[in-house]
């Protein structure tokens, strides 16, 4: 893939101050300019002539891709999130692209071995019981031996399953190649994932989001689940129809359930899911953390490096997989 050099950055973010810097003190002769607003993309394109881009989203517009990918000049966007849906598809001979999956992996891990415990607490219940002001005794249940399933094997799900061993819990995992890991201790794929929702005792969804994992939750894969199991989503909302998911929490298929993501965010006041029982609803914040631009900056420098040496990025994705 061609690879001008020097490379022209283009930073797209309302906040560049948060990169600028970084570039300027890692590659002083490196052309870089800023772009802070969407409409203004199209123009600073044509003006500034980048080979590199960094992609952020924040305005509540649709992300204006093909701008990015009608541009003759780029040859590499950096795109500031873990999922690309809102990227896909390009021309992957045209244009490398990648993301920044696992920048949070070790916080998002944090928050999945919490959730475990927690939903084996009762905190869901004992919550609510709070809010209401009311001293509701209940014996809660054991984690001791339990068996996670992890839906998804990338930064996050390896992240997650170093957590749950180093605490004594036996971890799976269901994803697209059969290959094993040595961070699990089965790997389920192909036509297993009922059967491996049907043998653990927490499902944890961690997968990208795809044409294949789209409503992969269904109503049929909550009943294939270990009755009385939990169920935890730090993937992506659309990964699960939601409707099912609050049919298996009210008839007690399931025992409780923590999300960070939905189909639709901000979640509506009258969503219905926020009235499921035994549910802990976080609103897509496990993946930030305090200072979470300072790292983003650093490894943003890392890969324009690599690009620099002629050597393979990091995080490369690919429109024809979607991850």
């Amino acid at each position: 893939m061609k690879r001008s050099l020097p490379p022209r950055v283009l930073i797209f973010s309302d906040e560049p101050e948060h990169y600028v810097p970084t570039l300027k003190r890692r590659f002083p002769n490196v052309p870089v300019a800023s772009c802070i607003r969407y409409a203004d993309l199209q123009g600073a394109l044509s003006e500034f002539q980048p080979t590199v881009a960094l992609g952020c989203k924040f305005e509540k517009l649709p992300w204006p891709r093909e701008a990015f990918f009608e541009s003759p000049s780029l040859e590499w966007l950096s795109v500031t999130a873990a999922g690309i849906e809102h990227v896909t598809p390009w021309n992957e001979e045209r244009i490398a692209v990648t993301n920044f999956s696992g920048i949070a992996a070790v916080d998002m891990a944090n928050y999945v071995l919490a959730a475990i415990f927690g939903l084996h607490q009762g905190f869901a219940h004992f919550f609510a019981q709070q809010s209401r002001k009311m001293w509701d005794y209940q014996l809660v249940r054991q984690a001791r031996g339990i068996t996670v399933g992890l839906v998804g094997l990338g930064h996050t799900g390896e992240e997650v399953a170093r957590h749950c061993r180093a605490v004594g819990l036996k971890v799976v995992a269901y994803r697209s190649s059969a290959i094993a890991s040595d961070l699990v201790d089965r790997v389920y794929s192909g036509d297993e994932f009922h059967k491996m929702l049907g043998e653990v005792d927490v499902t944890v969804a961690c997968a990208a989001l795809t044409p294949q994992t789209m409503d992969m939750f269904n109503a049929a894969a909550f009943a294939a689940m270990k009755p009385g199991s939990y169920f935890i989503n730090v993937g992506r909302g659309k990964l699960v129809v939601e409707a099912d998911l609050i049919a298996a929490l009210q008839s007690g298929h399931l025992a409780g359930a923590q999300i960070d993501v939905a189909r639709k965010e901000p979640l509506p006041p009258d969503d219905p899911l926020w009235d499921a029982p035994n549910i802990l609803i976080t609103p897509h914040a496990c993946s930030d953390f305090i200072g979470w631009e300072a790292v983003a900056a650093d490894l943003f420098a890392d890969n324009v490096q690599r690009w620099i040496n002629g050597e393979p990025l990091h995080n490369q994705v690919y429109s024809s997989r979607g991850y």
